[in-house]
């Protein structure tokens, strides 16, 4: 419960962060299991689990889906049943997204910023070049 609860004031957090222009009328993706609404420049938070059980974003149709219809990484499920609490690189990402286990249970996808990639080791996304291998560049030498 902490789990979801330490994630949904992340999204709520970052929804935050975006004003809607005036007169604007768009859905801006904060993660996969929520998104930014602007109807004529005033904003909302929708969370898509309110729209349907397992639902998530689809930034292809910008609103809440059935995962079998989106891209990965908000598409895809993980299996968690044998992994220890916590957030886990989404290698099949390039690392640029990871996703959360909490007894056993699949929480979900949440994407990194920009460039940024997930650092197993601080459970947070970080510079490449700050991250070790295989998801970051440090520890490696250049030519």
């Amino acid at each position: 419960m902490a789990v979801a609860f330490v994630l949904l004031s992340i999204f709520v957090t970052a929804g935050m962060g975006y004003q809607c222009g005036p007169g604007v009328t768009e859905n801006v993706e904060i993660g996969c299991r929520t998104y930014y609404k602007c109807t004529n420049g005033v904003g909302a938070v929708v969370t898509c689990a309110n729209l349907g059980a397992g639902f998530v974003y689809n930034s292809a149709t910008r609103q809440c889906d059935d995962p079998i219809n989106v891209a990965p990484p908000c598409g895809q499920q993980k299996d968690c049943s044998n992994l220890a609490n916590g957030r886990y690189a989404d290698k099949d990402n390039n690392c640029s997204s990871y996703y959360t286990c909490n007894t056993g249970t699949f929480f979900g996808h949440s994407l990194c910023a920009g460039s940024l990639v997930f650092d197993e080791a601080k459970q947070t996304c970080n510079w490449p070049n700050n991250v070790l291998p295989p998801c970051g560049t440090n520890g490696t030498s250049s030519p």
